[in-house]
């Protein structure tokens, strides 16, 4: 459906109840049926979002486009997570949801290097800006290089994921893991 006219601030369009529908009720409507959870009805609401105004961005800093993002990369369609991903980071460069939700798609994907390079922005972050915790984001960076096994990186990240959380099992092993590994090469 075309938009009908344009409103100062957003485009607007009428539904087939000929009802007037705007990028921000359309937005709320998907984020309402994300949560409930209705992927389908989360899907044709974004889309409608984007029909409307491709770099809209809600008040709050979400876009269509990360939603779309998260039911791709749940649905196993990963190509199309990281396009989703992308375009919310072009109307948002510093979405940290995003850049998170990209970088755990190419660590499936073992496009590590990337995975990587999104983790470490995140943590480049100002601590009164970054909303993940920082033992994730450690860890996060310490698997992907484990997964590339590189070693010493992997150890590297893997401690600083244990100084933030000493008791955590997986931060532990995989610093054992890769110390044992470095032992093997030297």
């Amino acid at each position: 459906m075309k938009p009908l006219f344009k409103h100062p601030k957003e485009e607007v369009a009428v539904t087939p109840k000929n009802e007037t529908r705007t990028a921000a009720l359309w937005f709320e409507q998907g984020r309402q049926c994300f949560h409930k959870p209705d992927g389908v009805g989360a899907v044709k609401a974004m889309e409608r979002v984007i029909e409307l105004n491709p770099a809209y961005r809600h008040p709050d800093g979400d876009t269509p486009h990360f939603y779309l993002g998260k039911i791709s990369e749940v649905e196993g369609r990963l190509d199309q997570a990281v396009v989703h991903y992308t375009r919310a980071l072009a109307v948002s460069p510093l979405d940290e949801e995003s850049l998170i939700g990209r970088g755990s798609v190419y660590t499936v994907m073992k496009k590590h290097g990337r995975a990587i390079k999104d983790f470490k922005m995140v943590l480049g972050f100002p601590d009164h800006r970054r909303r993940a915790p920082l033992k994730h984001l450690f860890y996060a960076v310490a698997e992907n290089y484990r997964q590339l096994k590189d070693w010493e990186r992997a150890l590297y990240w893997g401690r600083q994921a244990l100084d933030a959380d000493p008791l955590n099992e997986r931060h532990r092993q995989l610093v054992r893991e890769a110390t044992e590994n470095l032992k093997r090469e030297s």
